[in-house]
């Protein structure tokens, strides 16, 4: 639980989690309605599955619909990843059985990534309840990608059966490329 904002400082981030078995985040998280402000991401490694995952959160690891991690309440402002990274998002780049609730994402916003990238959520696997998800940018904030590219989620899968429960999403003030 976030207890009070916290300034990077536009220092260069290294997410939290990552696809190494066993090293994704694994329990929930609560901002409480603080801010994590100027998050920079620019220089990172590739995971042993040769993949970038790039955000406040790189991977978040739930084990399955009824043991999800949960990530809420949470603000980030201001925003600059510049990869050319696989995938890439300002709050997590691939969350796994991981639900979410009150996640904004504001301010100066610029996010360059590769396969998938957005401005919330990438690359999102069996992730069944989403709720209150925004991003709200400057005039001059853009998402850039090579393939797969969205606003709030650049993809999402379900899988094996799974009915995702999403509800009230926007984007505002950006360019996607």
């Amino acid at each position: 639980v976030l207890t009070q904002n916290i300034d990077l400082g536009g220092k260069e981030w290294t997410p939290i989690g990552s696809a190494v078995k066993d090293h994704g985040f694994m329990g929930n998280f609560d901002g409480n309605g603080y801010t994590i402000k100027n998050l920079k991401i620019s220089n990172i490694t590739p995971d042993t599955d040769g993949y970038v995952y790039a955000g406040l959160f790189g991977v978040t690891e739930g084990v399955d619909k009824n043991n999800q991690n949960i990530i809420k309440n949470l603000t980030i402002e201001n925003v600059n990843i510049d990869l050319n990274g696989d995938i890439v998002a300002a709050a997590i780049a691939y969350p796994y059985y991981t639900a979410l609730e009150n996640i904004l994402v504001k301010g100066d916003v610029k996010i360059k990534g590769g396969d998938y990238t957005a401005g919330v959520l990438a690359y999102t696997r069996r992730c069944v309840d989403a709720d209150n998800i925004v991003i709200n940018a400057k005039e001059g904030s853009f998402i850039e990608g090579t393939s797969t590219i969205g606003g709030v989620i650049s993809d999402i899968q379900t899988n094996g059966g799974l009915v995702a429960n999403y509800s009230n999403f926007e984007a505002t003030g950006l360019t996607i490329k």
